[in-house]
């Protein structure tokens, strides 16, 4: 928005007040008790859109507690207990998600943002250190893992971008957070992987009152009017939890004396929004207004100026408006020109013209002060009424409509991390289709314990009726202990000792592992385990190639990120319209201060003003990959050698905490060198005026002469390579001081 408008606005608005400046709309009549029709769409479609899901989220619920160990029924375990068998759990599945998930997330993502048509350049880069901030802020490497962790497991993971009005003391921030998949409910007829086509999506899930009031300070009043709710949407599975282990939803339905728990609906719906294209053929000026907005614009002054000679003209320039209307309140609505005597150049002097030999006849100006409306009527500012895309959210607890908002973007501000879409919003995940090979490994395990267990049982014969078996049992009943009766007259039984299992069932498991990992793209070598090549390039072809079976994943991540983005933007340019200063500490531990929107006593209007211009921001490829440092490194020292890149970008590259002393250390060597260099030069030089003294002695007057300057000669060169000598012991010590600080760790020469 142009400057005119934003002070004209919060001239208009409630000061202060940020959820007017971000457009909430609360209920009119707080005591009005009937159910608002938003809400009641918002519940509708919360109970169509869950019994839709629900086959969805049960294989969701199962495939959570399948990861964390979870991997028996109640009927599995109840049939091995008949049988003698444990059950056994070998998790493969867990850390070949964690390895999978470290891989995707191993170091932060890389904004870059791009100026479109003839935006500035220097906002652009405003724009990706606004990103990196965000990202910093909202612990984006904590939330990014939790989105990886559910794409993984159970097929979906959800992002959200939003904005703080709280935050930093009042003035907002821009926020992204993950989101728990099964509190996501989306339009079942969506197709597109983002659920951008979806008609609405719903978050619903129970809050705290004190997480409520923390997020809703202003509607405090409203929600503790809403009614109290225990409700878990959350399905339950046939898994049988071994370990005791809190799963998501578990505590939702416990306790409400000490915190008590209301659900709340936020519904996000596509809705055609009727806006006002403004253009100002006097400033080239064009911009976008809602209603509301073009309404405030259409009230701006602007003036009208009626000179004596000449044609009219019209100032719409917030700026140049102030100068003119205080120059008309002291002219009593005009203005005349003078010549300034001393600089020769004509001068605005309010009133009238008078008699004054500086006064340049006919200058009298007319100044009218006009609404842009009436511009707007005489086509000097062109309008239009066209239709965009927008998003509309709809907040409610309970029953209790708090606000509806519309947010200045097209697409959702929730983007879903698709794992196997098959253009549903119900995907499919690794852990549900690896989930048999895991299965296959616990029940070989397991078979294997059982066996191991009956081969060391001790076997002790006994004549039938010679003793009490119960009380034998008893003495001798431990652990892989069995009492056998026999009939002595029939002679002793044959006991057959236990049938070895073949060596096909450890190789079956084997390949059920290899084959489980291989799915998920990771290697165990990847894992921290063996079977890592003798060399180190061969590592590193290893990993490379390890991180090529994870492209497809990778190329989902950055899809995500980049929707994010553009998402984003208008979040941003809405929200951060005063001066700001943000500090990022960049990889290399130097601190890069970037300053916006803030104004210049030498200079009209904002610097670095994001609130105007089109931008394009992207993820950079791969930067959330692990990378080897040593092999970029050694990249990075074959460009500096090449002349390519300089010392300050070369280690960049590197470990080296302390870059700055190591450049000053690195100048002072150099001085030292160049000194060295110098005393060198100057002794050559005496030795050369030494011997043209010799060839150019004449008699012996002219030899006691040489001798002399010889003596002299000698004096200067002893101060010349004594000088030398302590510029050469300088530059060895500050050499060696360099090379211990940028020595690298024993390990890291692997």
């Amino acid at each position: 928005m142009p400057s005119s408008y934003n002070k004209n606005k919060q001239s208009i608005l409630m000061s202060g007040k940020m959820k007017d400046v971000l457009g909430y709309t609360s209920p009119s009549a707080p005591e009005d008790r009937t159910v608002h029709p938003e809400v009641i769409k918002s519940l509708e479609l919360l109970e169509h859109y869950m019994n839709m899901r629900n086959e969805w989220a049960t294989k969701f619920r199962e495939a959570e507690e399948f990861r964390n160990g979870a991997q028996w029924s109640s009927n599995q375990i109840t049939e091995l207990k008949k049988r003698g068998q444990t059950p056994i759990v070998v998790n493969r599945i867990h850390p070949a998600v964690e390895t999978a998930k470290a891989m995707l997330t191993a170091r932060k993502p890389e904004f870059r943002a791009t100026a479109r048509e003839d935006s500035d350049r220097k906002v652009a880069d405003v724009f990706s250190s606004l990103f990196q901030w965000m990202f910093d802020i909202s612990a984006g490497e904590v939330e990014l893992k939790r989105m990886i962790d559910d794409y993984y497991v159970g097929g979906m993971g959800v992002l959200q971008v939003y904005q703080d009005p709280n935050a930093d003391m009042g003035n907002g921030e821009v926020l992204l957070k993950a989101i728990y998949p099964l509190d996501v409910y989306i339009d079942p007829n969506a197709r597109d992987p983002f659920s951008r086509d979806a008609a609405s999506i719903i978050v619903a899930r129970l809050m705290t009152d004190e997480e409520a009031f923390k997020q809703w300070p202003e509607y405090k009043s409203a929600i503790e009017g809403a009614e109290v709710s225990d409700h878990i949407r959350y399905p339950k599975t046939s898994l049988e939890n071994l370990d005791g282990q809190i799963m998501a939803g578990d505590l939702d339905a416990h306790d409400n004396s000490h915190h008590t728990k209301r659900e709340y609906i936020e519904r996000y719906s596509r809705i055609k929004q009727d806006v006002y294209k403004i253009y100002d053929t006097t400033t080239k000026y064009q911009a976008l207004y809602t209603n509301k907005e073009y309404k405030l614009y259409a009230e701006e002054p602007a003036i009208e100026l009626f000179p004596a000679e000449g044609e009219t003209s019209f100032i719409t320039d917030i700026e140049e408006v102030e100068e003119y209307i205080a120059i008309s309140e002291a002219g009593d609505g005009y203005f005349h020109m003078m010549m300034d005597p001393q600089t020769g150049q004509p001068t605005m002097m309010p009133g009238l013209e008078h008699e004054d030999p500086n006064v340049i006849p006919n200058s009298t100006v007319e100044i009218n002060i006009i609404p842009k409306r009436e511009l707007i009527e005489k086509d000097i500012i062109m309008s239009n009424k066209i239709s965009r895309n927008r998003v509309k959210v709809i907040v409610s607890v309970g029953t209790v409509l708090l606000y509806t908002r519309i947010l200045p973007v097209e697409d959702y501000p929730i983007v879903t991390m698709m794992n196997i879409h098959n253009r549903n919003p119900f995907p499919e995940s690794d852990v549900r289709i690896y989930r048999p090979l895991q299965e296959y490994i616990n029940k070989i395990r397991s078979l294997i314990i059982a066996h191991a267990s009956t081969s060391t049982n001790v076997k002790l014969l006994i004549p039938r009726g010679a003793v009490n078996k119960k009380e034998i049992e008893q003495e001798w009943g431990r652990a892989g202990t069995a009492v056998i009766e026999f009939d002595g007259e029939l002679g002793a039984p044959v006991v057959a000792g236990p049938i070895p299992l073949p060596n096909e069932l450890y190789k079956n498991e084997a390949e059920a592992k290899h084959d489980l990992e291989y799915g998920f793209g990771i290697f165990e070598m990847m894992q921290g385990g063996g079977g890592a090549p003798s060399t180190y390039r061969g590592t590193i072809a290893m990993d490379e190639y390890g991180q090529r079976r994870i492209k497809s994943r990778q190329d989902d991540l950055e899809s995500v990120l980049n929707q994010l983005a553009k998402i984003t933007i208008p979040l941003m340019q809405q929200i951060y319209t005063e001066e700001k200063i943000i500090r990022l500490v960049q990889p290399s531990g130097l601190i890069k201060e970037t300053k916006f929107n803030y104004n210049d006593e030498d200079l009209t209007g904002k610097i670095n003003d994001i609130s105007t211009g089109a931008y394009d921001i992207v993820v950079v490829t791969g930067s959330t990959l692990p990378s080897n440092r040593w092999a970029q490194f050694e990249f990075y020292m074959q460009m500096y050698q090449a002349g390519l890149i300089d010392q300050v970008e070369t280690l960049k590259k590197t470990e080296v905490v302390d870059i700055e002393g190591v450049l000053e250390r690195m100048n002072t060597i150099k001085m030292l060198q160049q000194q060295v260099a110098q005393q060198d030069e100057e002794i050559k030089g005496l030795k050369g005026d030494l011997q043209t003294a010799d060839r150019e002695t004449v008699g012996a007057k002219k030899r006691v002469e040489v001798e002399k300057f010889k003596s002299q000669l000698s004096d200067q060169s002893s101060k010349a390579q004594a000088a030398t000598s302590l510029y050469g012991a300088r530059l060895q010590d500050s050499l060696a001081t360099q090379k211990q600080s940028v020595k690298p760790e024993k390990g890291d020469r692997k």
